[in-house]
């Protein structure tokens, strides 16, 4: 029997300082003033903030992250994010508007 996701929602009136690990995906609507690690999907909300590093399969931001992502799938970056930091995944679109400053690595760990 497959289990059901996990879905976590930190509301934009949400401010939370350290440190978050999700076992399954995670949307953020507030701030985060830590690292976030979530075994799926990351979501960054339009207005939302994060400073730390995201880790997980994907990443969609859509408001603004600094220091970090690392995707072992996709990451996202809309047209109205902002991200400040190191970007590594196996997959990246970057919307026209979008604001990346930093240093990127795309690799994947499938086999050749």
């Amino acid at each position: 029997m497959k289990e059901k996701p996990t879905y976590t929602i930190i509301g934009d009136d949400t401010e939370i300082h350290g440190d978050i690990i999700i076992h399954g995906s995670l949307v953020i609507a507030g701030r985060i003033q830590g690292n976030v690690t979530a075994d799926e999907t990351v979501s960054i909300t339009a207005g939302s903030i994060v400073t730390g590093t995201i880790t997980a399969r994907n990443i969609f931001i859509n408001g603004t992250v600094k220091k970090g992502v690392i995707a072992t799938g996709k990451v996202v970056l809309s047209a109205d994010s902002r991200l400040e930091g190191t970007l590594k995944a196996a997959k990246l679109i970057i919307e026209e508007g979008a604001i990346y400053s930093g240093i990127c690595s795309m690799e994947t760990n499938e086999p050749d």
